[in-house]
């Protein structure tokens, strides 16, 4: 079952992505995933519950990716920086290349912005650990740590935004990415 509808969530992001979700249709996500229609409403009530299960777990895979990246560093700041990069590199492989974007965008933001606002503060709450880790090694000074990840994540909002994914260089968004961690770790770390 769980195979099923991973290849149902595939070929629908790749159908939303290609023709955007106004021009997808039920046949056409059977089609491609190899099953019928009624077997897709087996699964998903509607094209609108497939859409926001691609959403969630495109959300979901992105965010884990930066945690489990930031897990394999000891130091806070490595930490952080592989976090924020991590979820840079996954969310450029996931809208470089999607034609229809606007066309996503628009529907995601209107249909499922809850969606959208809950994985916001799962993603402040990450980064609210990586800031906890930083001073507890006396790497970053005492702060509220929910305010300043809430801070990190609004500062890098173009990072993780697919119309800035699509629109500039992977190299060039590293490099921006980089200079505002370094910027970011001057604020953050203790004074003397």
């Amino acid at each position: 079952m769980a195979d099923m509808i991973n290849s149902i969530l595939r070929a629908a992001y790749k159908r939303f992505s290609d023709y955007g979700p106004c021009k997808t249709t039920m046949a056409e996500i059977a089609n491609d995933c190899g099953t019928s229609v009624g077997n897709l409403y087996r699964h998903f009530e509607s094209k609108n519950a497939i859409m926001m299960a691609c959403l969630e777990q495109q959300l979901q895979e992105k965010l884990d990716a930066g945690i489990a990246a930031a897990a394999k560093y000891d130091d806070a700041l490595d930490a952080l920086r592989s976090f924020l990069q991590t979820r840079l590199f996954l969310g450029y492989a996931q809208f470089a290349d999607t034609r229809h974007l606007f066309d996503l965008i628009n529907t995601i933001e209107s249909q499922h912005h809850e969606v959208l606002l809950a994985y916001e503060q799962k993603v402040i709450s990450a980064l609210a650990y990586i800031i906890l880790k930083g001073v507890e090694q006396n790497q970053f000074g005492r702060c509220d740590a929910m305010q300043v990840a809430y801070d990190i994540h609004q500062a890098t909002l173009r990072y993780n935004h697919p119309v800035t994914l699509q629109n500039n260089t992977l190299k060039i968004l590293t490099q921006d990415l980089n200079r505002l961690i370094d910027l970011l770790y001057s604020g953050l770390k203790p004074s003397s």
